[in-house]
């Protein structure tokens, strides 16, 4: 009985699996892929086993026959040693890198191990440590020892180009999603405020947070009427009802905590606007984030982060602004409260958006035929970057 192993950077997949056998929404929208891909396996002879890195415990449970999930409770990326143990302990037959630690690509290169590379961040920082990380993944994911690498969406996936990592390696990925821009109407500007705008993920510094809570207390200056819903479990929720407050808005800022992603697109769906105000240096990919926006059809602002330039347009597809500029980010919020068409036309944008984003490969799909068919499936050939 082959045996597969998948490493992933954080979640709690003891609580994902237990979600999904009871119905329940999942924190991640991608938890119920993973869940799937597990049963997936074990229907077809594999025994599975999924290790999360930066988890809310140390554990290891057995939901289901086969299957095996390993909580390595790491605080944060810089936990030394936990992984490349782990992996010496390991003996997988296929191993999927969920994430490409450094750590972890050189501890799974020992293996004998089929490997497989896949990731959905970015990597934009400008120091120099930052700089010679970047160059050493990048030689890393052109080494012939791992099968294949895939990036979320044509975003993400374009910048590995960017960086030097060769395109006949590279196949870019998405899931299912279950919402989409034509199953709503475009939305019209509402006559007159208050005007809601929705931020959902982790309430942190380099999410462009501060920048938002500046722009709603600058446009309250100015006289518009708006008011921030923050949907995010994680990072520092009380930092940011304190800087809420030292500006002058809390009555403004409603800082949520953890939301259900069925909720949160209703949230999106209802709101007067969506931000994604990411700072350039976050990691990011392409976020669900950003997918679940376009999709609510409600006009979008966003920063120029490196991974939304090429397809958030200001003025054709999203209303920009310069990351880090919380007058920037106000500025941008007020050209579409200010302007009815420039808002209608912004939401019957979003098919088109939607359309020049999706990855060709579905997620669960390309992990599957690779285990089943091997690195020279022609499902995944014919999904990669290489050159037709």
């Amino acid at each position: 009985m082959a045996k597969f192993t998948i490493y992933f950077y954080a979640g709690d997949f003891i609580e994902a699996f237990e979600r999904f056998e009871q119905g329940r929404a999942q924190v991640y929208q991608t938890h119920d892929e993973v869940v799937r891909l597990a049963y997936d396996l074990v229907e077809q002879g594999y025994t599975v086993r999924i290790v999360g890195f930066v988890t809310p415990n140390r554990a290891v449970t057995n939901p289901a026959p086969g299957i095996e999930v390993t909580h390595l409770g790491a605080e944060n990326h810089e936990a030394n040693g936990l992984l490349a143990a782990d992996v010496a302990h390991d003996d997988a037959d296929l191993i999927v890198a969920q994430f490409p630690h450094l750590e972890l690509l050189r501890a799974v290169a020992k293996t004998r191990a089929r490997v497989f590379v896949i990731t959905a961040g970015s990597y934009n920082r400008a120091t120099l440590r930052s700089r010679l990380s970047t160059k050493r993944l990048v030689w890393y994911l052109n080494r012939p020892r791992y099968d294949w690498v895939s990036s979320h969406c044509m975003p993400s996936t374009q910048h590995l180009v960017e960086l030097g990592v060769k395109p006949e390696r590279l196949i870019p990925w998405d899931i299912p999603h279950p919402y989409d821009p034509n199953d709503h109407p475009a939305k019209q500007l509402p006559p007159e405020g208050p005007y809601t705008i929705m931020y959902a993920g982790s309430l942190v510094a380099d999410k462009g947070v501060p920048e938002l809570i500046g722009a709603v207390a600058l446009l309250r200056q100015r006289g518009i009427d708006i008011r921030a819903r923050l949907a995010g479990g994680a990072g520092d929720l009380e930092a940011m009802r304190r800087l809420a407050a030292s500006r002058g808005v809390t009555d403004a800022i409603e800082v949520m905590g953890f939301v259900d992603n069925t909720e949160v697109f209703g949230l999106m769906r209802e709101s007067t606007l969506v931000a994604v105000p990411s700072r350039r240096e976050y990691p990011e990919g392409f976020p669900l984030t950003l997918f679940e926006a376009i999709a609510s059809r409600t006009p979008i602002v966003c920063s120029d982060h490196p991974m939304f330039r090429l397809h958030m347009i200001d003025g054709v597809s999203a209303s920009v602004f310069a990351s880090g500029d919380e007058q920037g980010c106000a500025d941008a919020i007020e050209r579409l409260v200010a302007d009815p068409r420039r808002y209608r036309d912004l939401s019957e944008a979003a098919v088109r958006t939607w359309n020049s984003l999706r990855g060709p490969a579905d997620w669960r799909a390309m992990v599957t035929h690779w285990v089943v068919e091997g690195k020279d499936s022609p499902w995944l050939r014919d999904r990669s970057l290489a050159p037709r």
